[in-house]
């Protein structure tokens, strides 16, 4: 299905209810408050499975230190290297490289140009010719998610142009006009929006 403007509104809702509290409180002043948050956003995310086998770790405090000594600015150029790395420190201190979870939470501290990896996503673009190797890495999944999202960036963005006329139907009735036409127009809430796009489509290919 490539009704972009249903999966505007729908990630518009979720950012809203999930994504945007995430952001916000992750790294916040309250510290108990942002270790509630990461321990929210990995069972959401499902990641939890990633950062087991400490013993008496609290809310998976290593976890979130790791996330949040990675004080950016992430770019183009630093993107799969900055991944790696934290990938590489989850793999130090609980065994698993885990290099999803270091994208989700990278996604939320920094936005773009973190580009989530998926496994629905990655089927998606390997059944519609973004060729794909079985042995390629973060850097060449990235490679190929921005080719396709380049192809459908037109439609995504009118779609999204499009959000500030129902968001009475939405998670963000309450706020201005203003603040909907700012948010929609930012790459990395397309670039979301693209991602469910991706994730519903992919059993069909």
């Amino acid at each position: 299905m490539e009704n972009f403007n249903y999966f505007a509104l729908m990630y518009l809702n979720d950012w809203y209810w999930w994504d945007k509290p995430f952001s916000e409180r992750i790294g916040g002043p309250d510290k108990d408050d942002s270790r509630e948050a990461f321990h929210e956003a990995a069972k959401y995310y499902k990641v939890t499975r990633n950062f087991s086998g400490l013993e008496n770790e609290k809310r998976l405090a290593a976890a979130e230190a790791l996330v949040l000594g990675v004080t950016g600015p992430i770019s183009d150029k630093n993107a799969c290297e900055t991944v790696q790395s934290l990938a590489a420190g989850f793999q130090e201190k609980y065994g698993k490289n885990a290099i999803s979870a270091a994208l989700k939470f990278l996604w939320l501290r920094f936005k773009s140009p973190v580009i989530i990896f998926d496994s629905r996503a990655i089927a998606w673009l390997r059944a519609n010719s973004y060729k794909i190797p079985h042995s390629a890495g973060y850097d060449i999944y990235r490679e190929r998610w921005l080719l396709a999202f380049s192809e459908h960036e037109q439609k995504i963005r009118k779609a999204c142009e499009g959000l500030v006329k129902v968001k009475k139907y939405s998670m963000a009735a309450e706020e201005s006009d203003k603040d909907i036409e700012s948010l929609v127009s930012q790459r990395w809430f397309m670039e979301r929006v693209f991602d469910k796009y991706l994730w519903f489509n992919a059993a069909g290919g």
